[in-house]
């Protein structure tokens, strides 16, 4: 993701409309799906709350997602020098 001083506010606010825009789409377009086919059978409300459950778990994945996007990465030492102090082989021979 760009660094966002390097871009002009109006496409970093068009990129936050988009991202939220999506997520609450997201969680409302199967409860609306599962209004309107409960509506239509006559099953209410089985399917308005499946379609809800769904919704806002394929919300929650999206937004875990742009969490993971928006967060730096952690800034301390490199596995590599974590795996060199930390040798659970078993006593050491001397």
């Amino acid at each position: 993701m760009p660094r966002q001083d390097s871009e002009p506010p109006m496409v970093v606010a068009s990129r936050w409309v988009h991202q939220i825009t999506t997520i609450a789409l997201e969680m409302a377009l199967p409860a609306g799906a599962g209004f309107w086919l409960d509506r239509r059978w006559g099953i209410s409300p089985w399917l308005t709350v499946l379609g809800a459950c769904f919704g806002l778990f394929v919300a929650g994945t999206s937004f875990v997602q742009l969490i993971k996007r928006l967060t730096p990465p952690p800034k301390g030492p490199s596995s590599s020098s974590a795996e060199k102090t930390s040798d659970n082989s078993g006593p050491s021979q001397q």
